[in-house]
């Protein structure tokens, strides 16, 4: 079930104490209108009554969608140093919910169920993306290692991240995203056909393949991007 406390958040603007309806889990299969807020950006954003700013609060829930076979552990963008701290956080709550210390009924849904850990909104829109599309997130970080080989013009991860924003059936367009409220970048569009040229030559991607699919946090960048 999707479950929520009200707290007060200070509008960054004018100081102003906002009441906030602030989430702690997502069920997307019972409440698929937060799946979609979340994909839209107005999940967990309200203006302030006072000065009109817009007011969003860094993530910190769990989001499930067992029919996708997703639990995402997903924690604010400024904890992502410490990747290995709250991916060990993630795994043993879903241990004591779907996983190893679950009764026998829930071990059974959660075996079907991959487990992540992300950091930032623009993190979990891309593994909400990725499962809708059918892309396996691995691939789709070897595919951001080859477009960074391959062009002249990226910036190296830092305060910026690499992700995916949309994406059809002929390509992704992947942006440079950075801020805490991860305002879209430079851009890039590319072919679909990247990802299964990727996933038809395993052997030769199969070292990083195994490097950014090491535990629960699968993303490229865990060790390159610096809090914002």
């Amino acid at each position: 079930m999707s479950i929520f406390r009200t707290v007060r958040l200070e509008c960054p603007a004018c100081a102003t104490p906002i009441p906030f309806d602030l989430v702690i889990s997502v069920s997307a299969d019972r409440r698929p209108d937060l799946r979609d807020a979340i994909l839209d950006g107005s999940f967990q954003r309200k203006p302030c009554p006072s000065c009109g700013t817009e007011v969003r609060a860094d993530p910190e829930f769990t989001y499930m969608d067992i029919a996708r076979h997703q639990y995402i552990g997903v924690w604010p963008a400024d904890h992502r140093a410490e990747w290995k701290t709250w991916a060990g956080k993630t795994r043993a709550v879903f241990d004591s919910a779907l996983g190893r210390d679950a009764p026998p009924e829930a071990r059974e849904i959660g075996a079907e169920v991959d487990v992540r850990a992300v950091f930032g909104w623009s993190a979990l829109v891309e593994k909400i993306l990725v499962r809708q599309a059918g892309i396996d997130d691995r691939t789709l970080e070897l595919a951001k290692l080859s477009v960074m080989r391959t062009s002249s013009e990226t910036p190296v991860p830092g305060t910026l991240e690499l992700r995916l924003v949309a994406v059809d059936d002929e390509s992704l367009l992947l942006a440079w995203l950075g801020g805490s409220e991860d305002e879209p970048g430079p851009a890039m569009r590319v072919p679909r056909q990247l990802l299964a040229d990727i996933d038809a030559d395993r052997a030769a991607w199969q070292a990083a393949r195994d490097r950014v699919g090491d535990g629960d946090v699968v993303d490229f960048q865990r060790d390159m991007l610096v809090p914002v």
